[in-house]
Parts: C-alpha cells; structure tokens; sequence
C-alpha cells in the first residue's frame, strides 16, 4: 500500500510547505549549478525528521531534470563503497538520454564517524571536491560530523513545521483523499505531531483508514499520547533505519522502558520485515534480548540492561538486508491486551492469596508464601469448589466466611448455599468435638 507522504509528496520545491528562508537557499544554489558550478558542490539538508529535507532532496533532482542516485549511511561506511557506487555515478551518464545529469543523495550522513568509518568519510569528502554532479547530504544532528566534512558543504537548516502548515496541507490531502474531516481533528493531529508533517500525515491516514470521514472522537486518542517521542516513533525510528547510531538514539530517546520497548517490537517485527531471512535474524536478537531482561528481573543485575538493550535496537535494525519502504501500521502488542482482559482475573487472584495467608487484615487461613497459594492451592481450590459437599468441607475447613467463597464461585445462590451448608458442618464438627470433650470429662471424674 503506497503511504499517503509518499502518494502527496511534493514535486518542486516551491511546492514544499514550511522552512521559506530554506528553500530560498536551495534554489539560489540551483541556480549556480544552472550557470555553470557553484563554489560548494555539496549542499548539507539538516534538522529534525519530517520536516521536508528529503522531499527537498527530490524536488531538486527534477528541478535539473537529472537522475536520482539515492544511499544511505550504511550504504557508504567504507572507502570501496563509495568509489564503486557514488564514484561510478559521476563518472558515467544519465540513465535515460533526456536527462542532463545525476543528483546523489546521501541519507544518514551524520551516522558515519569514528574511526571504524574513516576509509568511507575520507572517500565522501574526496568525492565532493571533484564531483561534476550536485551532492545532497541529509542529517538530523550535523554536529556530529566532522568539521572539514562541513567546511566542504552549503549548511541549511530545517526547522519544524508550525501547526498551521500542517493543518492547510492535511485538508490538502483530505481533499484528495474524498474524506471529510473538521479542521478542530486536524489540528489536533497537529498539535500532537511536533511540527513533524510526516507524523501528521501518517497519523491521519491511520485514523483515516477505511473511513469516509472523521472527526475529533476519531482523533481524541491522540491527546493521550506522548507528546516527546510516542512508541510508534520508536518502532519506526529502530525498524526503518539500518544505522546502528540511529537504533540506539531512538531507544534512548523513549520514555518507555526496555521490556515495554522489547513487546512492541516482537508484536511489530513480523508486520515489517517481510523477508524470511531479515525476520528471522531480528527476531533471533529480540530472544536474546528478552533473555537479558529476564537475568535482569531475576538477579537485579541492571549493568546487563546496556546488552539488551543494545541487541534490540542495533541489531534489529541491522537484521534486514536493505530498508523496507511504505507505510506500516504497528499494532499493539497482544500481551497488553491479553493483561488488560485478564487484570479482573488476576486481581481476583492476588486478593484470594492474600485473604487466605492472612495479609492486609485478612485472618489467617494458610500458612504458605503467596506464590504457593496462588500457583497451587488456588488452582486446586477452583477443581475443588465445582462440588458443592466438597466446596462445603474446604470452606468449614478453611473457616471460610460467604465473602472467601464467593472468591471461587460466581453464582451467589450457590456461594449462600456453599456457605449454609459449610455452617452446618462446622456446627455438626463443633457438637462432636464438645460430645467427646464431656465424655472425656467424665472417664476422669469416674476415674477419680
């Protein structure tokens, strides 16, 4: 299914919403190359993600009617790498004899650095200085680059997208689309994106999907979510990029905790790696991962946290052999569901273990630890409960009163008759017990 940021993306820059002082930038530089080349052959597109840098990185190939050569960072970590591909490219003509050129496009340029990059970032920086063609270089953070890679480069600076942007070009969209919305719901989807136009628009088309319109109430749940990094972010940030920085960056940033992280990822793995081969090796990492969490739940040994937290980020997002394109729509792990429908059941639960070892001010009924009541008495105590003579005697046994054995049985009637007939048990075990202490009694006085 073809996204909505892809189907509406815009084809010229002057189509571009947001950052004018930007796209005055890129076209003044175009010009240059119009003429002739400008001084810097390089122009370095940075900012936060969904704000247009790579809308622009297109819009600027068909403003020179060139071909389009696309990596990204882990595309070119190494020196081979760039001379075989990038180098090839500039070397040879266009693909298709209308065009005049080629424009290179590098993703994730701030993904490359340190030494074990060095061969690929020297060979970049070679690459720019001889290039006939224009280079377009995107990042998030440009600071993370080194200074003589920057020196070499045009630096604009992509900001977020204000909220009335967004809102004019969602109606665009939605017009498009045949759907009918209010202005208030787009402004919510808005409001809830951080001057993110990507996010926007993927959060309408989710809450669009097979729908004709909506409104605020299809909207409302997006007030809920969190307003820094959401999980959807997350997954998408660690699923859609093949650098290990960028992984890692994505898992610090969330306000969820690694465990929670691990469940949406196992729950949206499958939905976006399609090859068998990428699955299996993310999936491979999330089990070691999960692994981890578990010696860390059982030993409290939290300097293992780095490990698994280091094998569900980096590892899942280096498990595919290349970035899946398009659009998914991540789902909420089942687990949470599953918890959330039996959370009644295991409330009940905890309330019987704790009425029946005497906790909480309940008296007490059995000495054993909560875990043994729960994983065993309870379970036995349920089987046991089916038989009403057999639920009688447990319950004059245990000194049950009608509240403890209405723990185990739904039916009212049947807890009042369970409890009535507990009673006359116990009443019946009490006479003989006193029958015999007289009898006892009196051997000792005909003793005496």
């Amino acid at each position: 299914m073809l996204t909505w940021v892809e189907k509406h993306r815009p084809r010229r820059l002057e189509e571009i919403a947001g950052n004018p002082g930007a796209i005055k930038t890129i076209m003044s530089w175009l010009d240059k190359w119009e003429g002739g080349r400008p001084e810097k052959r390089a122009i370095l597109l940075y900012g936060p993600a969904g704000v247009g840098k790579t809308s622009c990185a297109y819009a600027i190939a068909r403003e020179l009617n060139s071909d389009i050569i696309e990596l990204n960072a882990s595309d070119f970590r190494t020196k081979d790498v760039i001379n075989r591909v990038v180098g090839n490219a500039t070397k040879s003509g266009g693909l298709y004899k209308e065009k005049k050129g080629k424009v290179i496009v590098l993703d994730e340029v701030d993904g490359i650095h340190g030494r074990a990059e060095y061969g690929g970032l020297a060979a970049l920086i070679k690459l720019i200085k001889v290039s006939p063609y224009p280079i377009v270089l995107i990042a998030n953070d440009p600071w993370k680059i080194s200074a003589e890679f920057r020196k070499l480069t045009l630096m604009v600076e992509f900001r977020r997208i204000t909220e009335r942007t967004i809102v004019h070009v969602l109606k665009e969209i939605a017009k498009k689309e045949g759907i009918k919305t209010d202005e208030k719901a787009l402004r919510i989807i808005a409001a809830n994106s951080g001057g993110d136009m990507r996010a926007s628009i993927n959060d309408m088309q989710a809450v669009a999907q097979g729908k004709s319109k909506f409104g605020v109430e299809d909207v409302a749940y997006l007030k809920m979510r969190d307003s820094q990094v959401k999980i959807f972010d997350v997954l998408a940030r660690i699923l859609k990029t093949e650098s290990i920085d960028r992984a890692r960056e994505a898992l610090r940033d969330s306000e969820e905790d690694p465990d929670t992280v691990l469940k949406w990822l196992v729950e949206n793995v499958p939905m976006e790696y399609k090859n068998s081969e990428d699955l299996s090796r993310a999936m491979n990492f999330l089990s070691r991962a999960d692994v981890f969490m578990g010696r860390i739940r059982k030993r409290q040994d939290w300097a293992l946290v780095k490990y698994a937290m280091d094998l569900m980020s980096a590892g899942v997002a280096k498990a595919k052999k290349s970035r899946y394109k398009g659009f998914t729509r991540y789902s909420y792990p089942k687990v949470f569901v599953m918890l959330a429908k039996t959370k009644k059941s295991r409330q009940k639960t905890r309330e019987m273990a704790l009425r029946l070892q005497g906790r909480e001010g309940y008296s007490n009924k059995i000495h054993a630890s909560l875990k043994v009541i729960t994983d065993e008495f309870i379970p036995l105590a349920e089987r046991i409960m089916k038989s009403t003579e057999m639920a009688a005697r447990l319950a004059s046994e245990l000194e049950f009163d009608l509240k403890d054995i209405e723990l185990f049985v739904k039916s009212k009637d049947r807890a009042k008759e369970i409890y009535q007939l507990s009673l006359r048990i116990t009443h019946d075990r009490l006479r003989k017990q006193m029958k015999g202490d007289r009898s006892k009694q009196i051997s000792l006085f005909e003793f005496g």
